[in-house]
């Protein structure tokens, strides 16, 4: 499995262990399924907003994830989400 922070760091492997995990320790945010462009994701929520402030790609082969892009660190792209 990979994970690609958009515009900030990739991590491969053992090293993406326990990212979803992180989110839990923040209850301020919620994460709810959607698409984007078709594709499966995940909308990022903060505190009371009803649009996501960003949103988390899913990559699926053979009914597993296989890379997690995470746009947490391109706001503005959630913006186009409408």
């Amino acid at each position: 499995m990979r994970l690609d922070h958009v515009s900030q760091a990739s991590r491969q492997g053992r090293q993406v262990a326990g990212y979803f995990g992180r989110y839990a320790q923040h209850p301020e945010v919620r994460g709810r399924l959607g698409t984007v462009d078709g594709r499966d994701a995940i909308l990022i929520f903060e505190g009371a907003a009803v649009a996501p402030a960003y949103f988390i790609l899913l990559e699926w082969r053979d009914g597993k994830v296989v890379l997690i892009r995470d746009y947490r660190y391109v706001p503005y792209a959630a913006r186009e989400l409408g």
